[in-house]
């Protein structure tokens, strides 16, 4: 009878051991929502607010956040904010609305010609009506991971906005040898329908194949016309034209015009050679020139012809010569020349010829 009685005494000890085990305070849950966004800026184009920020890639308690669900973007509208202090986080989210929920896989790129700072990703924010209120309005984005745990507010950051013209309109793209030149028409009103369009200048900016639109020129044209000298041939560009606003911000622009695509081909032929010189010696004629300054040249054709013969040039390099010399040893004694030098580029087009003047051969000649 002893034992049973021993044996419920260590289940007891047994029992208590395991119960003081979870004695001590409750520790909380380690924090799994994303860090705040960074970098958030803000700028005003045509009828939209830019928004441009770096997402996080971590959760606050420092573990890697996978892909993000959405992108929550929330807006305070005022009337006039100067003077005004910007506000803070926790008075931002007693005050502002919802403005947009982003799926994180519509963001597009930021884009670096037009961002004051780094950024990653960027939304533009349609300012509200057809005819725009103008209005100062703060931001602050936050981000939603894929269980849809929300991060805290960004810091908020404010922008006035103000009327600004509608996108010009590309009207011609034309290729020349050395250039490029994009032509387009005005705007006829502002975004608010007002006219006639404010406009102080345009921005020309260009892109490389699916690469980020870069500003070309660092003086602005005022005309209508852009002439680009920094463009290569067999490279798709896309080019757009923006208008920028008059008054005090020079850097307010309108809306992008459309897109205009161009892969420009190289047509031209090169330039004729230059400093062509014929000079007659024992065995035979010695012509040279100065070298193409194109960086497409292949070669050149030496021609010829005889004072009294066929009027037309005969060729006497059947092989492009990589250099800028050659001498003529099929001459006879008694017998005048006249000789062409043209160039050809890579793509096989051809120059108009550089003639001398008339050259005989001297001493024992054939």
């Amino acid at each position: 009878m002893k034992r049973p009685a021993a044996i419920l005494v260590l289940g007891l000890a047994v029992f208590a051991g395991a119960a003081c085990g979870k004695k001590g305070p409750l520790e909380p849950p380690l924090a799994r929502e994303p860090k705040p966004v960074e970098r958030l800026t803000t700028f005003q184009r045509g009828g939209s607010v830019i928004l441009e920020w770096t997402n996080p890639v971590k959760s606050i308690d420092g573990r890697p956040l996978g892909p993000l669900a959405a992108v929550e973007i929330w807006v305070l509208e005022v009337e006039r904010w100067a003077g005004k202090e910007v506000p803070r986080p926790q008075d931002f989210e007693a005050k502002a609305r919802l403005g947009r929920r982003v799926p994180a896989k519509d963001l597009r790129p930021a884009s670096q010609a037009s961002s004051q700072k780094s950024s990653d990703v960027m939304f533009a924010y349609p300012i509200s009506g057809a005819k725009p209120v103008f209005l100062a309005m703060a931001f602050a984005i936050r981000v939603l991971d894929g269980r849809k745990r929300p991060s805290k507010f960004s810091a908020p950051v404010v922008v006035e906005t103000r009327t600004c013209p509608l996108a010009p309109e590309i009207r011609d793209i034309r290729v020349f040898k050395d250039r490029t030149e994009v032509s387009w028409t005005p705007p006829k009103a502002n975004i608010d329908g007002s006219s006639p369009a404010e406009v102080a200048g345009y921005n020309v900016y260009r892109s490389e194949g699916a690469g980020r639109l870069e500003k070309l020129g660092s003086s602005p044209p005022t005309g209508l016309v852009f002439k680009d000298s920094r463009f290569s041939f067999d490279v798709p560009y896309t080019y757009v034209v923006r208008a920028r606003a008059a008054g005090p911000d020079p850097n307010l622009e309108s809306d992008d015009s459309a897109p205009r695509d161009i892969t420009a081909e190289d047509i031209f032929p090169p330039a004729p050679p230059s400093g062509l010189v014929a000079l007659s010696g024992p065995g035979g004629i010695s012509l040279s020139w100065e070298a193409g300054r194109e960086d497409d040249v292949a070669g050149y054709k030496v021609w010829r012809k005889e004072e009294g013969g066929e009027p037309g040039f005969v060729p006497l390099t059947p092989e492009l010569l990589p250099g800028n010399v050659f001498t003529d040893s099929s001459v006879h004694k008694g017998k005048t020349y006249v000789y062409a030098v043209s160039a050809v580029d890579k793509k096989g087009h051809e120059s108009a010829k550089t003639e001398s003047g008339l050259v005989g051969l001297k001493g024992n000649g054939a």
